[in-house]
């Protein structure tokens, strides 16, 4: 895949992708002004979130149309917060209330395949409605995953890359993880290999910061963090996967990790970041050209 748009087999490409496009006002303004600024190189939405409109209305008055999905099954604000918070399906019903499940976790025991296939869908259909240009799928939570039962929906997610002509976030060296169990490796291994034989093109690693630190988020030890993830990427195409936000009531009332998010905003801005993405020879990619390869096989 790197000698195929344009790199050599042992360079590190990266992709900074902000995740979780249409949770809030304060989330959508932070993701445009980064998208605008190059400070990421792409995004994906959750369509069933309720600022999703929003976000979509952004793109369209702007020149950088292009998104995944972030394909969403389960709501954290299902139960805890008001209803104008809440993430609602935008076809099929995954509770009696009408509602998505909370957890990952219920949604494996208790969803019918067939209505997944109808949301996920659904989710990208309204993207292309309103003109967005969809790069790549990814998920929400890892709820398409089957991290917590066992009980996954990759195929049917790839059912959908295949119909679409559009990559899924599934790096190839999640096997490599020394915090899955045997039986979840096996899983991946066989998921991988699918979509392979598909013809879905994947990318080698994810990285990520953590969430939930305490007492608080410290800026720096983040940003310590971050600076030695980059410097130990791997030959291959790599995410960073980030949260960006401003902070605002509605993100106060929905999660406790505010301060990460905002943090995370900060730093793919911060100058000692751009800094070592420079001295490592890191390339920065989007999820586009992952796209247009595979639509060229």
């Amino acid at each position: 895949m790197l000698q195929q748009i344009g790199y050599n087999a042992n360079d590190r490409l990266l992709i900074i992708n902000a995740d979780d496009f249409g949770l809030t006002h304060g989330t959508n303004e932070a993701i445009i002004h980064l998208l605008e600024s190059e400070a990421v190189t792409s995004t994906s939405i959750m369509m069933p979130s309720p600022k999703a409109l929003d976000a979509m209305n952004r793109i369209a008055e702007g020149e950088h149309r292009a998104v995944g999905i972030h394909l969403t099954l389960t709501s954290d604000a299902a139960q805890s917060y008001a209803p104008v918070y809440r993430e609602r399906p935008l076809s099929s019903v995954t509770r009696s209330d009408g509602m998505f499940h909370a957890d990952c976790a219920q949604l494996e025991r208790l969803a019918d395949l067939d209505e997944v296939l109808l949301e996920l869908e659904a989710q990208i259909l309204r993207a292309q409605a309103h003109g967005m240009d969809i790069t790549h799928l990814d998920s929400h939570a890892g709820s398409v995953l089957g991290l917590h039962t066992g009980r996954d929906f990759l195929e049917i997610v790839f059912d959908l890359c295949v119909k679409h002509r559009l990559p899924f976030n599934l790096p190839r060296r999640i096997v490599k993880q020394p915090f899955f169990n045997a039986d979840q490796i096996r899983l991946f291994e066989r998921r991988i290999t699918s979509a392979q034989e598909r013809g879905i093109c994947l990318i080698d690693d994810m990285i990520s910061l953590p969430y939930g630190f305490r007492p608080e988020a410290d800026y720096n030890l983040m940003k310590l963090q971050l600076l030695d993830m980059i410097r130990t990427i791997k030959p291959g195409i790599t995410q960073l996967t980030v949260h960006p936000s401003l902070v605002t009531d509605c993100l106060l009332a929905l999660t406790d990790c505010h301060k990460e998010r905002d943090n995370e905003y900060r730093l793919v801005q911060d100058e000692q970041f751009r800094q070592v993405l420079r001295s490592e020879n890191i390339h920065l990619i989007s999820w586009r050209n992952i796209r247009d390869l595979q639509r060229k096989v």
